[in-house]
């Protein structure tokens, strides 16, 4: 009723992309984290989100820390964190994307 759905639209995915790039910007290049733990989590507890929420958390803080060692410990340069978390999280996504497909068939 009088407004510009279209102009509205293509504001909220601009304020969108804006805030995504600034949370990369700001939180660096560990987006991997976003895509494994979840699954992870998902595999562990089920769909229930009351304790999937707060297992996600926790695994993912322990994943972090578990992989800023991993980087500070076996080597002498500093390594960047995305560089790891990549690593490791590409074979993880891997098999979660398998175990998923493997599921729906």
């Amino acid at each position: 009723m009088g407004l510009n759905t279209t102009r509205i639209r293509i504001m909220v995915i601009v304020f969108a992309s804006l805030i995504s790039a600034l949370s990369v910007s700001l939180g660096g290049m560990i987006g991997w984290i976003g895509l494994i733990i979840p699954h992870i989590a998902r595999f562990l507890v089920g769909p229930n989100n009351r304790f999937l929420l707060p297992i996600c958390a926790l695994i993912g803080a322990i994943f972090l820390i578990v992989v800023d060692d991993i980087a500070r410990l076996l080597f002498s340069v500093e390594l960047p964190i995305g560089i790891i978390t990549s690593l490791i999280g590409i074979p993880l996504f891997i098999m979660a994307l398998n175990k998923a497909k493997r599921g729906i068939q």
